[in-house]
């Protein structure tokens, strides 16, 4: 299918430098001997420090201009890198943005959380909300959100609530389209890409590849490392997510199931936002072998998995792996004490 043509019938606007680099990471390959590993740099961004929801928001935000609104909602946690991409695209397209933090105000800001107060944001410290009031606000009809909206409107202001995570099926356009990208990079460096692994949290970016995958006829297979525990399985709702999509598309001649998708839980440690031994060993190793940075939330867990694939032989020595860097390195500075 001429992906293409898929993406073009939706409003976009344009948030960053695309495509990133495939880069091959030549020392770590040949330290392990194989597999060869390659990374995908969506950490390469012109705005904040960039990462993998910029390409969700191109689609998210086209929607909010064209709805003529006038501030954006959203929600994360206090080092989300979802708020962090939102804010600086919502300052780029001249958008006043609201953000509800899940958790109670530091004492100090480090990391991402200072970013968002150096642009700027109206910050709302919500404390610990529930897992089903977050699913709520990653499915875009979260209480929270909901209700600033509502008191937006009241002050004769027009808002838009860009789901948490991104995880919506326009969203999805932006992962779908980095599959294209993706797919024409690897077609001009001769290599058939036979894994690609990510860090999976809300499950949006997964659901995003998957589809673009499968649109494309790929024999490449996806494995989410998780970042975090969920009530159901993430594999139910990601499958369910591409479902919505394919529907969204009005594409149906391909539907999705639970057993297609690849999660791996063992790597997340005590849980989210929660850095893990392996994980920051992992971030000291791609650094020191390749000069780049991986976060101690998201890419450092997923990669900490992939080493972990590569030491135990569940890779063939001759397979091409694409890891997939979402970005988030900002972070790391609001987790000093864990590099020590």
């Amino acid at each position: 299918m001429n992906i293409k043509s898929v993406i073009k019938k939706y409003k976009r606007i344009s948030l960053s430098f695309f495509p990133t680099p495939l880069e091959y990471l030549k020392n770590l390959s040949k330290k392990y001997k194989g597999p060869n590993i390659f990374i995908k740099r969506d950490d390469y961004g012109s705005l904040a420090f960039g990462g993998n929801k910029i390409r969700k928001l191109e689609f998210i935000l086209a929607d909010a201009i064209s709805n003529d609104s006038e501030v954006i909602i959203t929600i994360g946690g206090i080092q989300s890198n979802w708020v962090r991409q939102t804010v600086s695209a919502a300052r780029k397209i001249g958008l006043d943005i609201i953000v509800l933090l899940e958790g109670n105000e530091p004492k100090q800001y480090q990391g991402n959380i200072l970013l968002d107060k150096i642009m700027r944001a109206k910050l709302k410290f919500i404390g610990k909300i529930s897992q089903e009031d977050e699913d709520k606000e990653i499915r875009g009809n979260g209480p929270f959100t909901n209700k600033i909206a509502k008191e937006e409107i009241k002050k004769g202001r027009k808002p838009f609530i860009a789901p948490l995570g991104g995880s919506v099926p326009l969203g999805n356009l932006g992962y779908i389209n980095a599959v294209q990208e993706l797919y024409l990079q690897c077609k001009e460096k001769g290599i058939k890409p036979d894994k690609i692994i990510l860090a999976t949290g809300s499950g949006g970016t997964q659901a995003g590849v998957e589809l673009g995958i499968k649109l494309l006829k790929l024999e490449t297979k996806v494995i989410g490392m998780s970042i975090s525990r969920h009530i159901r399985e993430k594999s139910e709702e990601i499958a369910k997510l591409c479902n919505e999509t394919l529907n969204y598309l009005s594409i149906n001649s391909i539907t999705f199931n639970q057993k297609q998708i690849n999660i791996n839980y063992d790597y997340v440690g005590k849980g989210y936002a929660i850095p893990t031994k392996e994980g920051i060993d992992a971030i000291y190793e791609i650094a020191s072998n390749e000069g780049i940075i991986l976060d101690p939330v998201y890419t450092g867990k997923a990669m900490a998995g992939l080493l972990d694939f590569v030491k135990k032989g569940k890779f063939k020595k001759e397979e091409n792996i694409i890891f997939l860097h979402t970005g988030g390195a900002s972070a790391n500075f609001a987790y000093s004490k864990f590099f020590k």
